[in-house]
């Protein structure tokens, strides 16, 4: 517009500038006529504001929504941004016609199914755009709203996620209700997480919705830095290492037992698969451990075998298989 205005006001400079020069063209024939008035110089006014010549006005660009199926819970959001479509573009859908036709373009499914019988009879809905929401509105959308909103604000909790989400989602809730902001904020405040309702002591009692949503905003984005610059400052957590505790019976030829202690990870134990009764008897035919199967000590001695390998019977210790030795011995 101030473009326009612009060219309008250079265009009128050079008018003047032309009157001018063609003023001063003509000033020999004006002193042979003496009786004829010189010709006025009109020059511009700069103060002045030029008429718009061009009534047009661009509409912006906008993004259809996405296609309502007749999904119930969608049917809000999707009746808002038609109506937003509608008043960026007003030349575009000047009359209740196109915008019952924008709305029938992004249908499908049983929404679809529920606007072909209109266009196929002519229905009287086609010309009239404020009836046709009712009808739409009376099918796929909410039958109560307020009974609606009513329970799911009762059973709205903030939970695990952020305090901004949780308000928007509350923001919705509250606008079909008819509760004045003391008594939004207090059940504001009451599905909040027990660590940001902590913090909110620090803050001032709020006296509307919007306080009440920032202070819980800036209390979770807080305690959000907290628990970030807390994982930087310790790293990775370790599992602390739990000594076994030994319990000793009363009676003394009794070996001691580990009670709840944790049971190592024993990589040999997944390696060796159990002996058959066949390589067992080669074993000791041939001198090998009876673990591992090397030929260079015995099982009591293996490196690889990490359980213990002597036992206790009426308190004298015996090899777990003095077999091992005896044929080594051979």
């Amino acid at each position: 517009m101030e473009a326009l205005q612009q060219l309008q006001l250079e265009n009128e400079v050079l008018r003047n500038s032309l009157q001018e020069l063609q003023a001063r063209t003509s000033l020999p024939s004006q002193l042979d006529e003496p009786n004829l008035p010189p010709q006025p110089i009109l020059k511009p006014n700069l103060l002045s504001t030029p008429s718009p010549t061009c009534s047009h006005i661009l509409e912006p660009k906008v993004s259809l929504p996405e296609k309502f199926d007749g999904t119930r819970s969608h049917f809000r959001g999707f009746v808002n941004q038609i109506r937003l479509i509608i008043r960026l573009q007003p030349q575009r859908y000047a009359d209740d016609f196109r915008q019952v036709g924008l709305v029938g373009t992004l249908l499908s499914g049983a929404a679809q199914a529920w606007f072909a019988p209109l266009v196929e009879t002519a229905s009287p809905l086609l010309e009239d755009f404020p009836a046709f929401l009712a009808e739409f509105e009376a099918t796929f959308g909410e039958t109560d709203r307020r009974r609606t909103a009513l329970t799911k604000l009762y059973a709205l909790q903030q939970g695990s996620r952020a305090a901004s989400v949780y308000a928007s989602e509350f923001r919705q809730l509250a606008c079909d209700v008819n509760w004045d902001d003391q008594a939004l904020v207090d059940h504001f405040r009451r599905g909040l997480r027990s660590n940001v309702k902590n913090l909110l002591l620090n803050f001032p009692e709020p006296t509307s919705l919007s306080q009440a949503v920032s202070q819980a905003v800036l209390c979770d984005n807080r305690l959000f830095e907290f628990r970030q610059e807390e994982r930087l400052a310790w790293g990775p957590r370790h599992t602390p290492v739990v000594q076994p505790q030994i319990s000793v019976s009363p009676t003394a030829s009794s070996s001691p037992t580990l009670v709840d202690a944790p049971v190592p990870m024993e990589i040999d134990r997944a390696r060796f698969r159990p002996l058959t009764e066949a390589q067992r008897q080669y074993r000791r035919a041939n001198g090998l451990c009876l673990y591992c199967g090397a030929s260079d000590h015995l099982i009591r001695f293996c490196p690889r075998n990490n359980r213990p390998q002597i036992h206790r019977a009426n308190g004298v210790q015996s090899p777990l298989h003095p077999e091992n030795d005896i044929v080594r011995l051979q």
